[in-house]
């Protein structure tokens, strides 16, 4: 880490500015365009911080300019841009003053005029340009707004004008002192917006692809410090939701993801997360790793004519992230820093029963009824009844063995009943969280070299105690004009981040009745998690074990996970302009990652404790023998990762004639991914020492089966939890070409292809040289003649495209594999090796079909938006597939699933009030997903419970849901299902029910009632700019989708309200869906409760997500203090929500106990000098 800092510190230090203005600099224009003379001052803007200053009218209706690829001096491109109308420029520091070319005719003598220029405010106007009217001799204002002109005539007309006011004109009429107020107005320059792949700029009118894009201006509206979450229903197709997961355990494994995809799942087993490039290449690291400030635009590829020039990686589409760069002039620093803090949470709105622990205690105490003999009490001290139960069972037992009266048992129960802990666990583990936010940016420099460094610091302090993270993220970013045709882009990031995490009990995981601290504020164990009882305790303790017990308030003090990642990534990249159109790149990125996880769990901790007592034995003599030493235990996993791309292209981007336009690449990379690690673990370990104990480790290092004589069973030491290596190798290379050409600026065809071959594919030749391809076209019909009329369309644009994308999943391998196997035949257990995997000679990547068919269309200069409809079969997908039993397996991890996607997608912006003090805008989004499993083999167990966790179900959506028709209670309170000719009652012998409600005949019980994942989703987002004050409101809305509510149950840790009401005698079926409390024993009707379709409601919900109000001070104090930009920002987040159903229960609150969403208020202060 400090080479790594040392070395960025160097770059920084080496790239010192050189002469700032160059009287005529070079700057480099990306493809072949035509361009409105403001877009071409724009660009030259961008790339050298020169100024304009010329009257706003001065260039109405001039005619667009064709531009050339490549480099140029802006002299020539000022003279091909000007000569139609007789322009001329002049150089004045860093401005570029323009005027007219005619002359008019003087009157009276000449003289020097002098005066002052100021805004509306009485400030001075700096740089104002002071023009003779008709005629190139003007000069520019100085710091205080004066200035000074020579040989003017005195019928002369001087023409006073200001980025940002609104220009003047002033006759001299023989006066020597001139002062003028110029008002301020708003002059909008139309950006240079090209389409960007990372691979090449493709010109608006010239995509035949569907993409998105988020400009700088929009991202910035809101306050964030995670990249992510400013992108959050901002694009259409771009799904980013962390208030629902997708739960999928189709291969064995189950595992739970936010969602976070692209035009929905095209995998099963693959990376379903979407391709994200930086700067032109693809990077492993995560989002969090990106500064949101050095964010200039976000694109998203989606279909395949956009996205399949990434070949094997491009199935879930891509994010394209281009930052800031540089532009000539001297250094400009920007600061900006922002405070969040979002209040503790509030239990007492919770959905809980108002008297949860006395409805738990009830429940506990009929449960568990006393045998009116010491049989139990005396049992619960043996291994046999070893196990932690409730406090109720305790004060039954001793009841029952009468070591307490009945009144003394009284009153232990009204204290459990009348104690609830919530508040103490607000008090002793929750906090207000806080998130801290420090960015310092610098940019400038030369013709000959520009640069752009930034440096960011984030400090998140969580809301559990202990809880928290920081990053540290260093950027610097420059670009070398090393000869006219030659130029280099040089990237260094560094970034650090460190994560601390303690283990911090659920709330809803412990009853209410259980106290966290004794009267003398000692800590107290609970029922869940101490794995035995008290009495068993004090016995092991007896015989010189540790406390078993959990207690959850020295856990968070003795437990914790340090997580350290350094991030390193070099960009260097080489464009040659080779001449007449073509131009040469190569470049490449290396990236390093290094993750240092250590988890320390000190001699107090349970985790420790429990261990140690876990594989304690006793030796022939009868002694105590701990195999795993007294003591803390440390795990460190070290893992390291490298990658690297190297790239070499060949571009043209050219005309043939003035009707033929042609933008094609052809190119070749190399790709190597490698990935080290290693798990190691000290036991009996002092973190104050650094010393480790002695201890069995031929136990561990066998992971040899132990039978503890101190707790039933069989212990097997969980080595591969503790111990282990790995590496991973990589290895691609890929030859790739796309090709647009368009005809009159109207008629464009696109066509990409790319061949990827890898180390991880199989060795059939029928699958190794099968490109990825797309092929487009498109339509700009409002540059037809014949709508030449409809002055009103601004933009009438038809897109189709249709391709094939690729992913990987990396779930099989071309060979066979071997993985560590104990072997419990031989005396005592050894360790060897068994087959993992057969040989998959036929293994390939995923492929995805897209078909695209889209509009992009503008009316009334002030409207624009996009429609596309698309569908998206993913074939070849790797999954468990049937094969011959007799090779030994089935099933297998073979290329045949297949899913579909199809969708609906409109963006929309209006800019409804365009003026220099109010503007308000609207972008609004509409996403609709639906998808089908076509095809996929799955050992079922006919339950909602199975179907409901494996994801994917042959013929039904990605996320399929699933429950059981509810009949009620039976009049012996048991819940009762239905196929609409039987009801069954779940007091029925379980071989029976395990027919009705499990076997794969599936008696008609159950039923599909849904997506779990929403399909569709809208975003709503406005601004308002009121001169300097803006406010930005975001209101999404999700929806599509089923939720389970759960139901009131007195057995649970911590009763919903209802839970009181449960069935208690024959009629109450009639009054109450609570099952009778003998049910929550009873596995089927549990099943039939929880799944029911009673208990299914409509997941759709909306958010005001963000509201935020800013005010920018340009001028007055801050300005005379040499800010050019003094905003401070207020947000308040996750402002409101509400469900649509009749619980009102939203997805957006966490869980359905929660009923509404926890704000966050932040405050931000961004400047520019």
């Amino acid at each position: 880490m400090r080479l790594s800092f040392f070395l960025w510190c160097i770059f920084m230090l080496a790239l010192a500015p050189g002469k700032v203005f160059a009287q005529d600099p070079v700057i480099s224009i990306e493809s072949n365009r035509s361009m409105s003379v403001d877009q071409v001052f724009d660009l030259i803007q961008d790339q050298t911080g020169y100024e304009f200053i010329y009257n706003v009218n001065m260039f109405e209706n001039y005619p667009k300019i064709e531009v050339p690829r490549g480099s140029i001096k802006i002299s020539d491109l000022l003279d091909m841009s000007l000569a139609r109308g007789g322009f001329l420029y002049e150089f004045d520091g860093n401005l570029i003053l323009l005027y007219s070319r005619d002359n008019g005719s003087p009157k009276g003598g000449q003289r020097t005029i002098s005066g002052k220029v100021t805004d509306e405010e009485g400030l001075p106007l700096i740089g104002a340009s002071v023009v003779v009217k008709g005629t190139s001799k003007g000069t520019a204002t100085d710091i205080d707004g004066t200035f000074s002109l020579d040989r003017v005539d005195g019928g002369d007309t001087l023409v006073f004008t200001s980025i940002g006011s609104v220009g003047d004109e002033v006759e001299v009429d023989g006066r020597d002192t001139i002062n003028v107020v110029l008002l301020k107005e708003v002059v909008e320059l139309d950006g240079v917006e090209l389409v960007s792949t990372g691979y090449q700029k493709i010109e608006p009118e010239q995509s035949t692809g569907s993409v998105a894009t988020i400009s700088t201006k929009a991202y910035e509206s809101q306050i964030t410090t995670n990249f992510a979450d400013g992108l959050e229903n901002r694009l259409p197709g771009l799904l980013i939701n962390n208030d629902v997961q997708f739960t999928s355990n189709l291969d064995g494994t189950e595992t739970s993801r936010n969602l976070f995809n692209i035009r929905g799942v095209s995998t099963i087993l693959g990376n379903s997360d979407p391709l994200i490039v930086i700067d032109g290449y693809p990077t492993t690291f995560t989002l969090d790793m990106l500064d949101p400030n050095d964010i200039k635009s976000v694109t998203v590829l989606k279909d395949a004519a956009a996205a399949s020039i990434y070949g094997v990686r491009a199935s879930n589409g891509v994010i394209v992230v281009e930052r800031k760069k540089a532009s000539v002039g001297e250094p400009r620093f920007t600061f900006r820093t922002t405070l969040g803090f979002t209040p503790k949470t509030n239990y007492d709105r919770y959905r809980w029963a108002d008297d949860a622990s006395a409805i738990s205690t009830a429940y506990l105490r009929n449960r568990y009824t006393p045998s009116g003999t010491a049989s139990v009490y005396e049992g619960l001290g043996t291994i046999s009844l070893r196990f932690s139960y409730p406090t109720p069972l305790y004060i039954l037992a001793e009841l029952g063995a009468n070591v307490i009266t009945p009144a003394q048992a009284e009153e232990r129960f009204d204290a459990l009943s009348n104690y609830n802990n919530l508040h103490d666990y607000e008090r002793l583990f929750l906090r207000t969280a806080v998130t801290q936010s420090y960015m310092l940016g610098v940019s400038g420099g030369s013709t000959k070299v520009r640069y752009n460094f930034s440096a960011n610091y984030t400090q998140n302090r969580l809301e559990q105690i202990n809880n928290g993270n920081n990053r540290i993220l260093l950027s610097g970013r420059s670009t070398f004009q090393l000869t006219d045709r030659l130029t280099l882009d040089l990237n260094l990031d560094f970034q650090v981040r460190n994560v601390d995490t303690a283990p911090i009990p659920s709330v809803d995981a412990i009853y209410p009745h259980e106290p966290f601290q004794d009267s003398n504020g000692n800590p107290t164990a609970v029922t869940n998690g101490s794995g035995v009882n008290p009495y068993y305790n004090e016995v092991l303790q007896n015989n010189g074990l540790l406390d078993h017990r959990y207690y959850p308030l020295v856990d968070a003090h003795h437990i914790k996970n340090e997580a350290n990642t350094v991030n390193n990534r070099i960009m260097a990249h080489l464009n040659y302009n080779m001449g007449n159109a073509f131009s040469l790149s190569v470049g490449g990125i290396y990236e390093t990652s290094r993750t240092n996880e250590r988890y320390y769990a000190d001699g107090e901790s349970s985790q420790a404790r429990q261990l140690t007592n876990r594989f304690a034995s006793l030796d022939e003599n009868g002694e105590l023998i701990f195999n795993i030493p007294i003591g803390g235990y440390l795990k460190e996993t070290n893992t390291t990762t490298s990658n690297y791309t190297l790239r070499a292209q060949l571009n043209y981007d050219g005309h043939v004639g003035e009707d033929h336009s042609i933008n094609a690449i052809l190119g070749g990379e190399i790709r190597n991914e490698l990935e080290r690690g290693g798990t190691a673990s000290y036991f009996g370990y002092d973190d104050e020492t650094l010393l480790q104990q002695p201890g069995n480790y031929q136990l561990i290092s066998t992971g040899s089966l132990f039978f503890s004589p101190f707790f039933y069973g069989v212990n097997a030491f969980p080595y591969d939890s503790y111990f282990g290596q790995r590496f991973v190798d990589d290895r691609y290379v890929s030859l790739y070409s796309n090709v647009v050409y368009t005809f009159k600026d109207r008629y464009s065809l696109s066509g990409s292809a790319r061949i990827d071959r890898s180390n991880l594919f199989g060795t059939d030749i029928a699958y190794l040289n099968n490109p990825l391809w797309s092929v487009g076209a498109a339509w700009v019909a409002s540059k037809e003649p014949f709508l030449d009329d409809m002055e009103w369309l601004d933009l009438l644009k038809l897109r189709v495209a249709y391709g094939l994308n690729g992913n990987l999943a990396k779930n099989s391998i071309p060979r066979v594999t071997a993985e560590r196997y104990l072997n419990n035949l031989t005396n005592p257990a050894s360790v060897a090796l068994t087959r993992a995997s057969y040989v998959n000679s036929s293994l390939r990547w995923e492929e995805t079909k897209n078909i695209n068919i889209g509009l992009d269309y503008g009316i009334l200069e002030n409207i624009r938006g996009t429609v596309d409809w698309y569908t998206k079969k993913s074939t070849d997908l790797l999954a468990n597939a049937q094969i011959d039993p007799t090779l030994g397996e089935s099933p297998a991890l073979l290329n045949q699933a297949i899913v579909t996607n199809k969708g609906l997608e409109i963006g929309l912006h209006a800019n409804w009030i365009g003026s220099p003090k109010f503007n308000w805008n609207t972008d609004v989004i509409f996403s609709k997903n639906t998808s089908k499993v076509d095809e996929v083999f799955a050992e079922l167990d006919y339950s909602p419970l199975f179907y409901n966790n494996a994801g994917f179900i042959e013929g039904y959506p990605i996320g399929a849901m699933f429950a059981y028709n509810w009949a009620g209670l039976d009049d012996q309170g048991y819940p009762q299902v239905t196929n609409g000719d039987q009801v069954y009652s779940t007091a029925l012998p379980p071989e029976e029910l395990f027919d009705i409600m499990q076997g794969d005949t599936n008696s008609g019980v159950s039923k599909y009632v849904g997506s779990s994942i929403p399909t569709r989703s809208i975003g709503l987002h406005n601004r308002v700019d009121i001169g300097n004050l803006y406010f930005f409101a975001m209101i999404n809305y999700y929806g599509g989708f089923k939720v389970f509510v759960p139901g009131a149950r007195p057995s649970s840790y911590r009763p919903l309200k209802g839970a009181g009401n449960y069935w208690r005698e024959p009629g109450d079926e009639e009054d109450t869906n609570v099952p009778n409390l003998d049910s929550y024993s009873n596995t089927y009707a549990m099943l039939a409760y929880n799944y029911s379709d009673s208990h299914v409601v409509d997941g759709d919900y909306i958010t005001i997500g963000n509201l935020t109000a800013s005010y920018a001070f340009r001028n007055g104090f801050f300005k005379k203090l040499g800010f050019d930009l003094f905003e401070v920002k207020a947000q308040v987040s996750n402002v409101w929500t509400v469900g649509l159903n009749r619980y009102n229960y939203s997805s957006a609150t966490g869980s359905y106990a929660k009923p509404y969403v926890t704000p966050t208020y932040s405050f931000g202060l961004f400047t520019n000098f």
